[in-house]
């Protein structure tokens, strides 16, 4: 597992709306190119930000991601954030 790789991806999502639509589109090809495990991907693809959190990306970037990911704030990110694992 690679949180570097996890948190760089979400971080790069939020600055750059091209690649936040190719995630959208065709995820399997942005999580290969970040060399992303499957478990990584799924948490992702999955919207897992509890798990995401609990390895270690950074919770600044994390929020972040998940906005430019669509994910609503507050509601919806505070759900999926404290929901347990």
């Amino acid at each position: 597992m690679s949180v570097y790789q996890v948190t760089k991806l979400l971080h790069e999502v939020s600055r750059d709306r091209s690649l936040a639509e190719r995630l959208a589109t065709n995820p399997d090809e942005v999580f290969q190119e970040y060399r992303l495990s499957a478990e990584e991907a799924d948490a992702i693809r999955h919207r897992q930000l509890r798990k995401l959190y609990e390895w270690g990306v950074n919770p600044y970037v994390l929020l972040k991601g998940a906005l430019a990911l669509g994910i609503g704030f507050p509601q919806e990110y505070l759900e999926l954030i404290n929901q347990p694992q």
